[in-house]
């Protein structure tokens, strides 16, 4: 049952996550002209990557603005990815996937919605206080019984604050699900 529900949920994330962008903050954005994208690479002193990314610039009223975009990868010093992130053009996070030094997978979300309430491209570019985010977050927890992680925990956050109904699972499957202050259990 666990399985199925998730399997629906990340269906249904898919689905939506395509069309992240609310029309306001397309709207505020559509007069930005991308001019290049570099890559860029940061090594720790052993030689190994330590970031990965590319920064896209952008164009407007004749001034340049830079930010990272597509893919970018943090990795530990023994090599392994850390952290894996989705950026979307405007280098905002569309998805991460977090792992420990093992290579184990401790936490995921994917952003379902992002706004912003700027009123115009001047002050969307000036700073970050008018964005808005929605994402649905998964969290992994390792358990000693069954020697691997299991799906922890799992909801929506709307700007980092928990939002709506959260599932709690145990290491047998059991589920919970939190009502803002009251819970139900299932077996």
């Amino acid at each position: 049952m666990k399985r199925f529900l998730t399997v629906i949920v990340l269906i249904l994330i898919g689905h939506f996550s395509n069309a992240q962008h609310t029309p306001r903050f397309l709207e505020i954005v559509k007069d930005l002209e991308k001019i290049s994208c570099k890559k860029d690479t940061t090594y720790y002193k052993n030689g190994k990557i330590w970031w990965s990314t590319c920064w896209t610039t952008y164009e407007y009223n004749s001034e340049n603005y830079s930010t990272r975009t597509g893919r970018m990868i943090q990795y530990y010093k023994n090599g392994q990815i850390a952290n894996q992130y989705s950026l979307d053009n405007y280098g905002n996070i569309k998805s991460v996937k977090r792992f420990d030094r093992k290579g184990n997978k401790t936490l995921e979300y994917v952003t379902t919605e992002i706004d912003t309430n700027a009123k115009s491209l001047n002050e969307f570019l000036e700073s970050q206080d008018h964005m808005s985010f929605k994402t649905y977050n998964t969290i992994y927890k390792c358990s000693n019984k069954l020697g691997a992680y299991y799906l922890y925990k799992e909801g929506q956050r709307i700007n980092d604050k928990k939002n709506g109904v959260w599932t709690t699972y145990y290491e047998n499957g059991a589920f919970y699900f939190c009502f803002r202050n009251s819970a139900i259990t299932f077996d």
